[in-house]
């Protein structure tokens, strides 16, 4: 089966990047080592750029010092930090639903990095809000910093359908958040409440036992319920909602078994409905490099942390 997909670099500040210069580009068929040019790629030409930068990738992200200012335990297994940016770097540059980073505290090494969405920006303080989920040895680790963080992005990659968010307006909107993927909603309902969209939310508190995205919502006016995942009435609640809403777009910030809840509801309900939805990807390096967010669909190869398509594309 073959896919339609970007990619969530292409012709940002950060390409060509490490692909190129090892002949597996995702979008340049001669940068992927072919004699000519057979992409579909409509913006301007990547190959060019490449030459014009002296056959070398763009400068990539970098790590960079940021500082605590805040950090709030909020469950046993829930810590919430908010960090500031120094000038001449911008929180705007993460402002964009679906951006997340990597982080680790500053004396550990980078095989502590931590992939987190960033859950709110505040351009005015320049800062940028996380929730950590403290489950393993590296979260554990992050926890345990008090001072400063270090930072390595922004990467933009963390929703699949991520047109459906930006391209929404006036329309009746359902986010769904689970546990700590709740985290990814907030960003997403300040971008669809931009877009004049009305917004139903469902959360589920998880394993974390606390509903994130709760404050945000409802500073938005957005109509929040309280949902259990694992209670057989889940189902029947999403499809009420669905229909009873005029649902048009709907985004799933959660688990793949959650994901795939909302896929079949919608699925039933028979409408055009938009459908976005997290990348539970596992995401190692950001830059398509190491390949633990490679998924094989038929004879292709696709990486994950890089490609920007349908959700219900991947067969997950």
């Amino acid at each position: 089966m073959s896919i339609s997909y970007q990619c969530i670099d292409a012709l940002s500040p950060y390409c060509p990047c490490y692909l190129a210069e090892n002949q597996s580009c995702i979008i340049c068929s001669i940068l992927r080592g072919k004699d000519t040019c057979d992409c579909i790629w409509q913006g301007s030409c990547i190959y060019q750029e490449y030459i014009w930068n002296g056959k070398r990738k763009k400068e990539p992200r970098k790590v960079i010092e940021a500082k605590i200012k805040e950090k709030k335990k909020v469950t046993k297994n829930l810590l919430v930090y908010k960090v500031s940016l120094s000038l001449p770097l911008s929180s705007i540059d993460y402002s964009q639903p679906g951006t997340y980073v990597f982080l680790r505290s500053a004396n550990s090494q980078y095989y502590f990095e931590v992939p987190l969405c960033v859950m709110d920006v505040d351009e005015d303080e320049n800062t940028l809000t996380f929730a950590v989920q403290i489950i393993g040895p590296k979260t554990k680790n992050l926890a345990q910093e008090d001072n400063t963080l270090l930072l390595r992005g922004p990467y933009y990659n963390g929703i699949f359908g991520l047109k459906h968010i930006k391209s929404t307006k006036n329309k009746k909107c359902l986010l769904i958040g689970g546990g700590i993927g709740q985290a990814s909603l907030v960003l997403v309902a300040k971008a669809l409440h931009r877009g004049g969209n009305d917004i139903t939310a469902l959360l589920d508190p998880g394993a974390i036992n606390y509903n994130l995205a709760m404050d945000y919502l409802n500073s938005l006016n957005a109509e929040v319920r309280i949902f259990n995942r694992y209670d057989s009435l889940f189902e029947s609640l999403l499809q009420q909602v669905i229909e009873d809403k005029g649902i048009e777009m709907v985004y799933s910030g959660g688990s793949d078994l959650q994901h795939n809840l909302v896929k079949s509801a919608v699925m039933r309900s028979r409408r055009k409905i938009a459908l976005s939805f997290s990348n539970n990807a596992k995401l190692c390096c950001g830059e398509g490099i190491c390949g633990s967010c490679e998924v094989s669909i038929g004879v292709e190869k696709f990486k994950l942390c890089k490609i920007q398509t349908e959700y219900q594309m991947l067969g997950r």
